[in-house]
């Protein structure tokens, strides 16, 4: 303590003050033992550090370096022998990934040269997509009326006056009249026209699901190749059964309906075809449906095997194509055709129940007890061409 410390000691301290002294601490000297471990952890991280660079240096796949380490490793007495890029720092490339990317533009040019080629053969062969479905060879002859041009170009005024006549036949008036609005027929002697034929009356609002569709139906080759563009109305009827009828274009450019077509005219019904097992060949309008099961062997000949029906789904009658005559592969080929049946185009199952018109007659030669044989195909749906 300092003199004048010692004399403010011995003066007196006022009331309500504190005397306060001040204590100075003497730096503490370093001792030996501090600084032997500071250099022991110098000398384990120097160490650290050559064992870090070593491992580096073994290391063959390591990135890129600095550039102290490239001069560090020039400098070394020792010739490497390892690749200048892995001394160097630079990493290995697999070459996989290049024949990846080589194989991937290959495939890519070979799909768009096959895509141009076929692209182009199908706008060579565009004339012939028709024929492709229609099962034949040839292409059929054009109408004077192109098809369905009669029909496009005025379809207001042709739905209109389908629906003229469709509204007299429910009235059941005027015979006379109604019989110039419907197409000839070569079976008009056979096939007179009755009111009680054409049912119950048809609607033709939009209540009853009225529709139409506009198509084209042509005959085999066998028949001469015709073709005909039709329209078909369809909807319900007053007692709620459905209906479908057809209009053709006559031969004076008048709308005429399809009578026989529409009501289903045939020379003799299923029906009586069972009954009556009638030996020549029968014009006849049913539908047709098959199944794998229908095909069989009658003696040294293989048929197809199709199951025809009427009006009613309980009259039908099984018929047979013989694959082993002249035609019948062609025969059996169109009726294919139209029932989808084995294509290999689409996965969808096989339609049944479609209309067609064929010849068809009781062959007592096949089989035991004979069968019916389709004789010939006339044309898919009602309307003949």
């Amino acid at each position: 303590m300092s003199e004048g410390d010692q004399n403010n000691a011995e003066e007196p301290i006022p009331d309500g003050m504190v005397r306060k002294r001040r204590r100075v601490r003497k730096r503490r000297s370093s001792s030996p033992e501090r600084s032997s471990g500071k250099e022991e952890a110098n000398k384990l991280f120097a160490k650290a550090k050559e064992l870090l660079i070593g491992m580096h240096d073994e290391d063959e796949d390591f990135g890129p370096v600095d550039v102290a380490e490239q001069l560090r490793r020039l400098k070394r007495k020792k010739e490497d022998e390892r690749p200048l890029d892995d001394i160097w720092g630079t990493k290995k490339r697999s070459t996989s990934w290049l024949w990846i990317i080589l194989v991937g533009v290959i495939s890519s040019v070979i799909a768009v040269v096959v895509g141009l080629a076929m692209w182009t053969s199908q706008d060579e062969n565009e004339g012939d997509e028709t024929d492709f479905f229609l099962g034949v060879d040839e292409k059929p002859e054009p109408l004077e009326d192109d098809g369905l041009t009669w029909f496009f170009d005025d379809s207001v005024m042709v739905l209109d006056e389908a629906k003229k006549t469709i509204g007299m036949l429910n009235q059941g008036k005027d015979l006379d009249e109604i019989e110039k609005r419907l197409r000839k027929s070569d079976f008009r002697s056979d096939s007179t026209i009755k009111f009680e034929d054409w049912g119950s009356s048809l609607l033709t609002n939009a209540w009853s699901n009225f529709s139409w569709s506009a198509r084209l139906v042509s005959s085999s080759k066998l028949t001469g190749l015709k073709e005909r563009g039709y329209v078909s109305l369809s909807g319900k009827r007053e007692n709620g059964n459905p209906f479908e009828v057809f209009f053709v274009q006559g031969n004076e450019n008048q709308l005429v309906l399809d009578w026989d077509a529409s009501i289903g005219w045939s020379e003799m019904s299923v029906s009586q075809m069972a009954s009556e097992l009638p030996q020549d060949e029968v014009f006849l309008r049913c539908r047709a449906g098959k199944k794998p099961g229908y095909d069989q062997s009658f003696g040294q000949d293989d048929y197809s095997g199709y199951v025809l029906t009427g009006e009613v789904s309980d009259e039908f009658i099984f018929a047979y194509v013989n694959l082993d005559r002249a035609g019948g592969k062609f025969i059996d080929q169109n009726l294919r055709l139209l029932l989808n049946y084995g294509s290999f185009v689409s996965n969808e199952p096989p339609l049944q129940e479609q209309k067609v018109t064929l010849r068809l007659r009781f062959n007592s030669d096949i089989g035991a007890e004979g069968q019916f044989e389709i004789a010939e195909y006339l044309n898919d749906g009602w309307v003949t061409p």
